[in-house]
């Protein structure tokens, strides 16, 4: 079973995790909403960018409560108005777990103020679907 996670601010990582769930055929599930997992997950996609040094703590909760038995595999996916990714901060998180993290991760500019107005735009949705299904080949 695959699933898709994410934390999102600005609606900007929201819009990649839409995409890389319906490339899946799953629906993406904010971090705010989610309880704990009951169903083992093979693929678990986790949309998270840095704010503040850091990403949300929300979702640092609900990725400090996972197990290998719940989840096998992660792929890292999130967007900024910099080339900074939060797959070094979740693989901190989980790689204690015994839970694998993909090399591979997603990372897109996203709108921030006044910068990179219009990002993600339709073609960076389209590349985060195609990588969705090359990552759960």
């Amino acid at each position: 079973m695959n699933a898709v996670i994410y934390a999102s601010k600005g609606g900007n990582t929201k819009k990649i995790a839409d995409a890389i769930a319906s490339a899946l055929g799953v629906s993406a599930c904010s971090v705010k909403e989610v309880g704990t997992i009951d169903k083992p997950i093979d693929l678990l996609f986790v949309g998270a960018s840095i704010y503040a040094g850091g990403i949300d703590g929300k979702l640092k909760k609900f990725l400090t409560g996972l197990t290998s038995d719940t989840v096998k595999r992660v792929v890292v996916f999130g967007t900024a108005y910099t080339d900074k990714s939060a797959r070094e901060q979740i693989a901190t998180l989980l790689e204690p777990a015994g839970i694998e993290i993909a090399d591979g991760f997603f990372q897109c500019k996203g709108s921030f103020l006044v910068m990179n107005q219009g990002l993600p735009n339709a073609e960076d949705l389209k590349d985060a679907a195609e990588f969705a299904r090359q990552a759960a080949g």
